[in-house]
């Protein structure tokens, strides 16, 4: 299943959402390590756990949780940035700059 979030990232090769579906202790526990480092947190193994941006449901990763993007889309009634005529906005352009992936998606969304 492929699901693509607000921003443009991809759900479906997120470790959070891939551990969650699949019920993978160890893709969790790997996770939890490898983004503990990078983000200079302390995730358990329990938090690698969502089920992606598009579902209703309260089972998201941390950070997709609280996430402005999400929030923003789906307030519109929106499923990417994409279908907003403010896009690409500010913020959006902001975040860009670490994930220049997710415009590439985006912007493909746009077009189609």
């Amino acid at each position: 299943m492929k699901m693509i979030a607000a921003c443009g990232l991809l759900c479906h090769e997120c470790p959070a959402f891939l551990a969650h579906r699949d019920k993978d202790r160890v893709l969790q526990e790997k996770t939890a390590r490898e983004w503990s480092r990078m983000y200079e947190t302390d995730l358990r193994p329990e938090d690698i756990h969502c089920t992606g941006c598009q579902t209703d449901s309260d089972e998201l990763f941390s950070h997709c949780l609280e996430c402005t993007y999400r929030t923003c889309a789906h307030s519109k009634g929106l499923a990417t940035c994409a279908e907003c005529t403010d896009y690409p906005c500010e913020d959006l352009q902001s975040f860009f700059t670490f994930v220049p992936e997710a415009k590439t998606v985006l912007d493909n969304l746009k077009k189609a």
